[in-house]
């Protein structure tokens, strides 16, 4: 019901999939490290990461952000704000939108050589304001929570707040499934996306994320993960 988009495509499901932390700042430099839960959010500023090797190789690298920042990761390759109308094509009065980081990416694409990494950074379904995290036309789950209060509204409004921002996610990510197409007689295109973190939406009364790992709740831990593989992928 909230991936219709992705439902129509071939897109392989991972669902034993579980975060590194609970919260952005710990799990992404997580992400890209050697280290694994093993290491430290602040290792990613004094060594490198997936990305500084693959860099090294020759793989163009691209971190555009609509979310807080790559938290170190993307120290010493190209970054982009997408944060704000500057760079963003797509924002209302609410915020910008994750679809305006796919603005002008065709143009950087065609301007590199060789292989290409680039990496999306959401704003996704962060909380607590989840009604924020989509444009009014993919409010199809209603009535949804319309605070950040989230501890004044009923659990199906919240719950229909969330899906409505995954219907957004969907809407974002067959965009991109879009554009790997429009790519995939010169590239060997794929996409991989997975959450850095899940969200507890008051089950057991605990809402939103950044528990210690080893009390959170599976909700803050079990993410989603999904690829999709081009035709010289598969």
């Amino acid at each position: 019901i909230t991936n219709p988009l992705l439902a129509r495509e071939d897109v392989i499901n991972f669902p034993n999939f579980w975060a590194c932390g609970t919260s952005t700042s710990v799990s992404v430099p997580c992400m890209f490290s050697r280290h694994g839960r093993a290491g430290k959010a602040d290792a990613a500023k004094r060594e490198d990461n997936a990305l500084d090797v693959l860099a090294r190789t020759g793989v163009s690298i691209l971190w555009r952000d609509n979310n807080s920042d790559s938290k170190g990761v993307a120290l010493r390759v190209a970054y982009e704000n997408f944060r704000s109308p500057q760079m963003n094509p797509v924002c209302d009065e609410v915020e910008c939108r994750d679809e305006g980081m796919l603005h002008g990416l065709q143009d950087y694409i065609d301007a590199q050589k060789g292989d290409i990494l680039i990496v999306l950074h959401q704003m996704g379904n962060h909380g607590p304001a989840y009604y924020k995290r989509y444009p009014k036309a993919f409010e199809r789950f209603t009535p949804a929570c319309k605070t950040n209060d989230l501890g004044s509204c009923t659990s199906a409004e919240i719950h229909n707040a969330y899906d409505n921002a995954i219907l957004y996610t969907d809407y974002f990510l067959s965009k991109v499934i879009e554009l790997l197409k429009k790519n995939d007689d010169r590239f060997e295109t794929a996409m991989f996306y997975v959450s850095d973190h899940g969200e507890s939406l008051g089950e057991y009364g605990v809402y939103l994320h950044g528990m210690p790992y080893g009390i959170a709740p599976t909700a803050q831990k079990h993410v989603p993960a999904v690829a999709w593989l081009g035709k010289h992928m598969k």
